[in-house]
C-alpha cells in the first residue's frame, strides 16, 4: 500500500519541537549543577521570559490600537470626501 504524502512538514516540525524540549529537559537534568541551582535558574529564566512576553503583548496592543485609530480616521475622511461614491460594490468580479 502506498502511503499518502500530503507534502506538509507538520510532522517534522512537531518532532523538531519535541526533540528540542526533550534535549532541554535532559540537559537540565544532567547538568553539573545542584538541583537547587537548576531550579533557581529555571525560575529566573521563566520570570524573564514572562516579562518579555508581557512587554511584547503591551507593545502589540499599542500598535493595534494605533492602527485601528488610523483606520477609523482614514475611513472617516473617505466618507466625508465622498470617496466611497466611486466604488462599485455590486461588481461581481470583486
Amino acid at each position: 500500500m502506498a502511503e499518502k504524502d500530503n507534502g506538509g512538514g507538520g510532522g517534522f516540525l512537531l518532532g523538531l519541537l519535541m526533540g528540542g524540549i526533550g534535549g532541554f529537559v535532559a540537559g537540565m537534568i544532567f547538568a553539573p549543577k545542584s538541583g537547587e541551582e537548576t531550579r533557581a535558574f529555571i525560575l529566573d529564566q521563566s520570570r524573564e521570559w514572562r516579562d518579555k512576553a508581557d512587554e511584547l503583548t503591551s507593545a502589540t496592543r499599542e500598535r493595534m490600537a494605533t492602527a485601528a485609530t488610523e483606520g477609523r480616521r482614514a475611513a472617516s475622511m473617505m466618507r466625508d470626501d465622498d470617496g466611497f461614491d466611486d466604488l462599485d460594490l455590486d461588481d461581481e468580479d470583486l
